[in-house]
């Protein structure tokens, strides 16, 4: 079966690199974000052997944390927890928002009796923990675990409402599929498969959802380079989408699977085998860093016209009347004008003779420059539908510096540079469009200025 959702645009704007704490002995996957580090499941512990091999046909054990000394920068992997550590097989695994509970892979038959027909030892089923005083305890089984399929590679929603996972079962489209369970007050619900838009006759699997919506996963069914390739979709009016295959750097001619991205989705770990084993290798934006953006203030060229001095006049005889400097009078004490445009305009405040209809005398003369707010502005509309083309441009910017750079974050885990662009929402809902600039450097010491603004755009299910 061969996916008809397409190739993402190249992702020239993200960098990769393998992480340090992979070992040339050993194979490194299923990284998760935990606290300050990654934790993942490798075989380095090599002395037993086991007769349960993954998507890749490696044999895999244990479950470790690197924490992340600075950015990029990992100490040496440790044993998450001892609590978690069997002689047999465990991970992947996925934490709670709070980090409190988990959901891990392990072999279903723990004990080292042997004469199950089945095999327990060599079956796999999810299991769940609690973190309580400094362990983890209260250890389950997932209900839908079962000994005739193995039950694997969970992923929990950020709200914590839904267990993503895959499964052997063979009423599936074919060797693992990913199912999803909804949890009520913790307790699993009958799992749901996605259905034949994402699970293929081949293996598909390490589902991992991001806040924005986006569920990426790995399928050797849907084409794509060659081995496994990384995918994303996502749900749109209660339908999953057609996948689209990530581009260059994550999918390569080797295996690359099991990716996470955080929550600004501008760093993602992920497996390749694209080096001698199979390792985790980090993807991270190059684009320029942006925090604190506000959001986008309208350029209403309105204002309020008034005089504090008030003369004793005749009104019998006499009137106020304002001239605007852009051909507009108005006559009062007090006015509101908007103008069209940015310009220098000079106000005066004049006493009109009624007889004669001409100037007596003038009152106050201002100069007024009228300028656009100091910002980047994006030009866009306020409201679009799912799959429109949307354009967007940011040549209306006003800013104390001159802009070499134009960055685009659309809110969907999309990003694209240039001045103008184009873009299409997959869902609806309301985005926080960020468009960040920079300047240009003298010289190769000094540090580009930087500024940023959001604006939000609603976008609507299209009427059928």
């Amino acid at each position: 079966m061969l996916s008809t959702g397409g190739t993402a645009p190249a992702q020239k704007f993200f960098s990769v690199r393998k992480l340090p704490f992979n070992s040339p002995s050993s194979n490194e996957f299923a990284p998760v974000i935990y606290k300050n580090g990654i934790v993942f499941c490798s075989d380095k512990r090599s002395t037993i052997l086991l007769s349960y091999t993954d998507l890749q046909n490696n044999y895999l054990t244990d479950i470790y944390w690197s924490e992340q000394k600075k950015a990029g920068k990992f100490a040496n992997p440790q044993r998450l927890a001892k609590e978690l550590s069997t002689q047999y097989y465990e991970g992947p695994i996925t934490f709670s928002k709070d980090g409190n509970t988990v959901y891990f892979t392990r072999s279903m038959d723990i004990t080292k009796k042997r004469g199950n027909s089945l095999r327990g030892d060599s079956v796999l089923g999810i299991f769940s923990a609690q973190y309580i005083y400094g362990e983890w305890t209260n250890i389950k089984q997932f209900p839908y675990s079962r000994l005739n399929n193995n039950t694997a590679y969970p992923c929990l929603s950020e709200d914590g409402r839904q267990l993503f996972f895959c499964s052997t079962d063979t009423r599936g489209y074919g060797k693992y599929d990913i199912y999803v369970s909804e949890l009520v007050n913790g307790q699993p619900r009958n799992p749901v498969n996605l259905g034949p838009k994402i699970n293929t006759p081949e293996n598909d699997g390490y589902p991992f959802l991001h806040k924005s919506g986006r569920l990426y996963f790995s399928s050797r069914g849907h084409g794509g380079k060659g081995g496994l390739d990384i995918f994303y979709t996502e749900r749109v009016n209660g339908e999953w989408q057609d996948p689209i295959a990530l581009p260059d750097p994550f999918n390569t001619v080797n295996d690359d699977f099991g990716l996470v991205f955080n929550e600004t989705a501008d760093t993602a770990y992920f497996c390749s085998t694209r080096g001698n084993s199979m390792d985790i290798y980090m993807a991270y934006s190059t684009l320029p860093v942006f925090t604190d953006c506000g959001e986008q203030q309208m350029n209403e060229y309105c204002y309020t016209f008034y005089e504090a001095r008030e003369l004793n006049l005749d009104t019998t005889m006499f009137n106020y009347e304002w001239n605007l400097g852009d051909g507009t009078r108005k006559r009062g004490l007090k006015t509101d004008h908007c103008y069209a445009r940015t310009g220098d305009y000079t106000v005066q405040l004049n006493v009109i003779d009624l007889v004669t209809g001409e100037v007596y005398f003038n009152e106050a003369t201002y100069n007024l420059s009228v300028r656009d707010i100091i910002q980047p502005y994006i030009t866009t509309v306020d409201t679009t539908y799912v799959g429109s083309e949307v354009q967007f441009d940011a040549l209306k910017s006003n800013l104390a510096f001159t802009i070499a750079g134009y960055y685009w974050d659309f809110g969907d885990a999309t990003r694209a540079e240039d001045p103008e662009v184009t873009h299409s929402f997959r869902k609806p809902g309301i985005y926080n469009v960020q468009l960040g600039v920079t300047s240009a450097v003298a010289d190769e010491d000094a540090f580009p200025e930087k500024a940023c603004v959001i604006k939000k755009i609603t976008v609507l299910q299209r009427p059928r």
